[in-house]
């Protein structure tokens, strides 16, 4: 059993490319996640970021943009977005600030994932 701290007190600021007023934390990573929760200050932005494999971000508090290619989607809290692999995006705050949590999977993982998600009969929508 590992336990890892995170949120308020555990952030550091994020040095990606291109980031302002970002702070975050990894929660979990290994060959097939790695899973980080981070903060966005008002006017701050995350990024540009590509990964490897899916990303899926989910927004558990304030809300923001998501810009994908040249879409741009609002997102808040309670709500998630899936983006495919090698997909470029940025994570903007505007009025709020943005706390969410990211789930990276590496390039290798989508298949698996796949699989295990129809072998267990998950993946049908509410």
């Amino acid at each position: 059993m590992n336990i890892r701290r995170f949120g308020p007190g555990h952030r550091r600021a994020d040095r990606a490319a291109g980031s302002q007023g970002v702070l975050s934390s990894a929660i979990f990573s290994n060959d097939v996640a790695q899973i980080t929760e981070f903060t966005v200050t008002p006017g701050g932005t995350y990024g540009p970021l590509r990964s490897a494999g899916d990303v899926v971000l989910v927004v558990i508090e304030g809300g923001g943009w998501v810009t994908a290619r040249e879409t741009q989607v609002q997102l808040a809290a309670g709500e998630s977005l899936h983006l495919e692999r090698l997909t470029p995006y940025s994570v903007a705050a505007r009025e709020l600030p943005l706390r969410a949590i990211l789930v990276e999977l590496s390039a290798s993982s989508g298949a698996e994932s796949a699989r295990t998600i129809r072998a267990s009969g998950g993946g049908a929508e509410e």
